[in-house]
């Protein structure tokens, strides 16, 4: 749809009429993630308390489980879900159609270093955001290859996390993180952001500044010391949604929020190096901790609100360009009426936008929000296409309703590695073809997820039985599976790019298994979906090559020799 080049942003920026700062800053909601087995989150929640030790403490190295993007972990169908339970719950009456973006801090961030890659330590880097249009609003989600990571006993990666279990107090029973909602104008739109706050300060002297426990409260408090915690008794669970709440803790301004950063006594901690992020989230207090061999002396919170808004005057041309970047973005996803990715090109430093078919983002429920009817059934669908529902059913009401429901048909009955013969070689085509067997109904995956269907495809490679000395019909279950693993990728229902990466690179690599079509539309599926590495944009780009300078580029099976890829299929055992 469009690409932005670093040398459009000054032109974006110099329309920019508005202030280049963040003003009207208002705190909307809180939640906790409470360890479970279902997802669950504790609204309004409450960020632990800093209680540093009066003493030098020596603190082991951070080893183990790491959350990247904690509400991606634990609530995969819908990641942003819990900011709009936890806004609507705090506020019923949120006008949410005023808003024009939502959006978690990480998004901003990325976009203004793309701005000025010199604000991040690490340099540009790929990057990749979802955006849906509903209404006048602007939804991002936060894309990243993992969701969590395990740091594993000989690698060094600090003690900010073992720094921030000893030097707080966590007052929520079962909590595993905090996160916040804020609303704030900047460059003539009103966004509400979500963020992760480390801790807070008492800012007044009070005997017990805790509430009197309401009963959820006390439950989850019992459940938690008998480490049995179920959110169906301790959460009120949600209509049409896996998530489940529960009305715990305390709300905590944004006047006493802290970020907690942790360096080595030779590397001093400068302002410049955290205030983009603190800029973002608005969060006013800081403590630098600093540690010789991991020893910590007890470290100070500072105020830095002045520090932070001098970094904001001082850096006035960048935050304009930024607005101009995100107004621009904003124009395209609105014309589009629909669903956008948007990608940082590193090779080519631009923006690319492009028109997607992404699975909604959020439950059907939270839709009807924005027209504040609740029972709306004939509001546009989340790709720009019309939604035609019935009281009782979101079926269609005729078949011919529905784009390519031959095709679907054809597949249904003689198997999906049929549809590929049968559709244009137009991944657009094929976006609208999944969206109408979500329509349908059509049960593709029967229970598979990537893992089983990467064992599927395999069994491709196994066609000819020696013993039995006959041809069995593998091929036709890994081409199925193929085709499932395309519907997985348009459906925005695989986070872990790297497993993404090895199954297309599987079927791209087999043309004896696979024939040119179905090689071709999973390459691209793979491509709308996610952001390779060079290394892994370079490995597909040769076979893609192959592919243009042989005989594999027809629709027949093949009878050259396999051709194996540089990795091993069998890998995927060791996720």
């Amino acid at each position: 749809m469009a690409s932005i080049a670093r040398s459009d942003l000054q032109a974006l920026g110099s329309s920019v009429t508005t202030t280049f700062s963040i003003t009207d800053v208002t705190h909307l909601s809180s939640y906790n993630w409470i360890e479970a087995a279902e997802p669950t989150i504790a609204v309004p929640g409450s960020p632990p308390l800093w209680t540093p030790p009066k003493t030098p403490k020596k603190i082991p190295q951070d080893s183990g489980f790491v959350y990247i993007s904690q509400n991606a972990a634990r609530h995969p169908d819908s990641p942003l879900e819990p900011l709009f339970r936890s806004l609507f719950h705090t506020n019923p009456t949120f006008d949410i159609s005023s808003v024009d973006v939502i959006t978690d801090r990480n998004n901003i961030r990325k976009l203004l270093y793309f701005v000025n890659p010199k604000l991040d330590k690490y340099g540009a880097e790929p990057f990749a955001i979802k955006a849906e249009v509903v209404g006048k609003t602007i939804i991002f989600s936060r894309e990243e290859a993992a969701t969590y990571e395990i740091i594993q006993p000989n690698e060094f990666r600090g003690f900010g996390h073992n720094f921030e279990k000893l030097y707080t107090s966590t007052e929520i029973a079962g909590s595993t993180g905090h996160h916040r909602v804020i609303s704030y104008s900047f460059g003539g739109l009103k966004f509400v952001v979500r963020h992760e706050t480390d801790g807070y300060v008492k800012t007044l002297p009070s005997p017990d500044d805790r509430p009197r426990q309401t009963q959820d409260e006390a439950i989850l408090s019992r459940m938690m010391d008998t480490l049995s915690v179920s959110p169906t008794t301790v959460g009120h669970v949600i209509t049409g949604s896996k998530l489940s709440m529960c009305h715990v803790g305390k709300e905590v301004p944004i006047e006493s929020t802290l970020e907690i950063k942790t360096r080595a006594m030779t590397r001093r901690l400068e302002i410049a190096d955290v205030a983009a992020q603190l800029w973002v989230s608005q969060t006013p207090r800081l403590a630098r901790a600093y540690h010789n061999k991991g020893t910590f002396q007890k470290p100070q919170v500072e105020d830095i609100t002045a520090e932070v808004k001098a970094w904001e005057s001082d850096h006035e041309e960048d935050l304009k360009r930024l607005g101009g970047l995100i107004q621009k973005i904003v124009s395209i996803a609105r014309e589009c009426a629909g669903s956008v990715a948007i990608k940082y090109d590193v090779s080519r430093d631009q923006l690319q936008i492009e028109k997607t078919a992404a699975a909604p983002t959020l439950p059907e429920d939270l839709y009807s929000r924005w027209d504040n009817t609740g029972t709306n059934t004939t509001q546009p669908a989340r790709n720009g296409h019309e939604r035609i529902t019935d009281t009782h059913s979101s079926r269609p009401k005729r078949l011919d309703d529905v784009p390519f429901s031959k095709v679907i048909q054809i597949g249904v009955d003689k198997g999906f590695r049929h549809i590929f013969r049968n559709m244009p070689e137009n991944l657009a085509d094929y976006q609208e073809l999944c969206r109408s067997m979500k329509r349908l109904g059509t049960d593709v995956l029967q229970g598979r997820q990537i893992r089983s269907l990467m064992s599927d495809m395999r069994l491709g490679k196994d066609d000819y039985d020696p013993e039995e000395r006959r041809t069995f019909s593998m091929k036709s279950i890994a081409r199925d599976s193929a085709f499932r693993l395309l519907y997985l990728f348009l459906d925005g229902a695989v986070s872990d790019r790297n497993m993404a990466y090895e199954a297309t690179l599987f079927v791209v690599s087999h043309a004896r298994i696979f024939k040119h079509k179905t090689r071709k539309m999973v390459l691209e599926a793979f491509n709308a979906q996610f952001v390779a590495s060079d290394k892994q944009r370079r490995i597909l780009d040769q076979w893609q090559t192959k592919w243009d300078s042989s005989h594999w580029s027809n629709d027949l099976d093949v009878t050259t020799d396999e051709c194996e890829s540089d990795f091993s299929f069998d890998s995927f055992n060791s996720f």
